[in-house]
């Protein structure tokens, strides 16, 4: 590949230098998040040991929901975090002057953003937690545990569906890196964001996206429900079996017999899309 656009050599040093930028900037904020189970774990024991009532540990409920939040956080406020400084004139003016090509730049995001900081929040904080449980049986099964388990469980619902109209989806098989385009599809949304706008990043991202899921359904619910509400009322005229009346809908129901195909190339398409639109973003800013 042309030097100018790609050079292996050049990228690794770049990516060096990005990583450690990454940790000077969020690494800090990233260790808190990661650690924040057992943090909340602490201070609901002392609360509780100092009001009389003894140690109370924190159960895998809560500390799913604590998970669920803090994972949620991350992965909104990193590229902004991060990434952020471009759109200021003074930073983001020495940014593009940098040595590197757009691609170089771009790849490095992407790295940082869907691998990196992902990777070691996740690695972090499940591995706290698994300690914390370690430590105490009072809390319970471990976050890691509980959703293999959880994933178990949802297998069995749709074995059970499959065998009640016949047919058979996969969705779920491939355990939880099936989940990895979900994780970067919201990572590179908010990585778009924050590039697209110079203050309230996170918000006008989240605004925009409210937006755009209203337009979308405004359009997609009248062509869906085309036609269903006249095939409900056949199936209740006739007594059509739930197999009868899963057939009368064929797009509905191949979409469902290959819902993992259909997951993957919608999130491929999209995560695609949000590359390009970065890419070209990077490109084409100025101050």
């Amino acid at each position: 590949m042309n030097n100018d656009v790609f050079n292996f050599n050049r990228f690794g040093r770049y990516l060096a230098t990005d990583l450690r930028n990454a940790v000077s900037k969020y690494g800090i904020t990233l260790l808190v998040m990661a650690s924040f189970s057992v943090t909340v774990y602490l201070i609901v024991g002392l609360f509780s040991a100092v009001s009389g009532n003894g140690w109370i540990s924190t159960g895998l409920i809560f500390r799913l929901f604590v998970f669920a939040m803090s994972t949620l956080v991350v992965l909104i406020s990193s590229p902004g975090k991060i990434y952020g400084f471009i759109t200021e004139k003074r930073a983001g003016t020495s940014f593009l002057m940098v040595p590197v090509s757009t691609l170089e730049k771009t790849l490095s995001m992407l790295i940082v953003s869907c691998v990196a900081v992902p990777f070691s929040f996740f690695a972090i904080y499940l591995s706290f937690d698994q300690i914390l449980c370690l430590l105490d049986a009072g809390c319970g099964d471990s976050v890691i545990y509980a959703l293999n388990e959880g994933r178990a469980s949802l297998m069995d619902g749709l074995s059970q569906l499959s065998e009640e109209l016949d047919i058979y989806t996969d969705v779920l098989s491939s355990g939880f890196l099936v989940y990895a385009d979900d994780v970067a599809q919201t990572t590179l949304t908010f990585l778009l964001g924050a590039l697209l706008f110079k203050t309230a990043k996170p918000a006008k991202t989240i605004g925009c996206m409210i937006i755009i899921s209203i337009v979308l359904s405004m359009i997609m619910v009248p062509v869906i429900s085309f036609g269903a509400v006249e095939k409900f009322k056949v199936a209740v005229e006739n007594d059509m079996t739930p197999q009868e009346l899963f057939d009368s809908f064929p797009v509905l129901s191949w979409m469902v017999k290959h819902a993992r195909l259909v997951d993957n190339v919608s999130d491929t398409l999209f995560n695609l899309a949000l590359c390009t639109g970065i890419y070209f973003r990077v490109k084409k800013i100025k101050h």
